[in-house]
């Protein structure tokens, strides 16, 4: 897709699949749970179309229509065997940390909002990121304001002071492409993570990117070319200044 010029105030990224690519950790944490049940596993590539909406929807695919009694019970062993090894194999996309920082040097404001827990989210972008790159990091607390839900995406424009016309929703799967929509924000697909174009583009995305360079200019960064407003301080993480999370 040709790249505009069109430079965002705020770019929100999702996490597993756009930052980084957690696919072999998540598949090889909830296969061990799998087998614990008695249940199949699965191979790493089939976790493409199960993950990005959460824990709990996770594991009701993972079980299928044939054991919906076991879907609570794979819940209660998953989150756990998952928070002890999230970081096994997870990497960031190779391009991503250098994308990151072109974005970050233009001046724009940058936040995280991922389906994955929020303690798990914190960790891994702690991780790999100085605690400085990202202005607020948002990850799953409650199943009714999960992603695509605007909750989060809408709460992040205010803490941060932009309008979410103004801001770009970043993500690898029509769930992160239906939050921007229903924020009234800009959908940006990116096909490095665990999704086709085809879905982005079934999913209605306008803007679809191949490579983290590409996105750097697609949101026409790429000269540094946006200088934002003086930062007001903003707490990197919702519990610090919101209750219940």
């Amino acid at each position: 897709m040709p790249p505009t010029t069109k430079t965002p105030a705020l770019c929100v990224f999702d996490l597993d699949g756009t930052l980084v690519d957690s696919l072999r950790d998540i598949a090889e944490a909830l296969n061990e749970c799998l087998e614990l049940l008695g249940l199949p596993a699965y191979p790493v590539d089939r976790y493409r179309y199960m993950v990005g909406e959460g824990v709990p929807r996770l594991c009701e695919r993972a079980v299928g229509q044939t054991h919906p009694h076991l879907v609570g019970r794979l819940i209660e062993l998953a989150r756990p065997r998952y928070r002890v090894r999230p970081l096994r194999h997870t990497r960031p996309f190779a391009g991503v940390p250098e994308a990151v920082t072109a974005l970050r040097a233009a001046g724009i404001r940058l936040a995280v909002l991922s389906n994955k827990p929020h303690e798990m989210t914190a960790q891994v972008v702690r991780h790999f990121w100085n605690d400085d790159t990202f202005d607020i990091v948002q990850g799953y607390v409650e199943e009714d304001r999960r992603k695509p839900h605007p909750h989060y995406f809408l709460e992040i424009c205010r803490r941060i002071g932009v309008a979410p016309p103004t801001a770009c929703m970043i993500g690898d799967t029509p769930t992160d492409i239906e939050t921007a929509r229903r924020a009234g924000a800009r959908g940006v697909g990116v096909t490095w993570g665990f999704r086709t174009r085809n879905d982005l583009h079934a999913a209605g995305a306008e803007t679809i990117v191949d490579t983290p360079a590409e996105l750097v200019d697609v949101l026409g960064c790429a000269a540094g070319v946006h200088h934002a407003k003086q930062r007001a301080p903003v707490s990197a993480h919702p519990g610090d200044d919101e209750p219940g999370n």
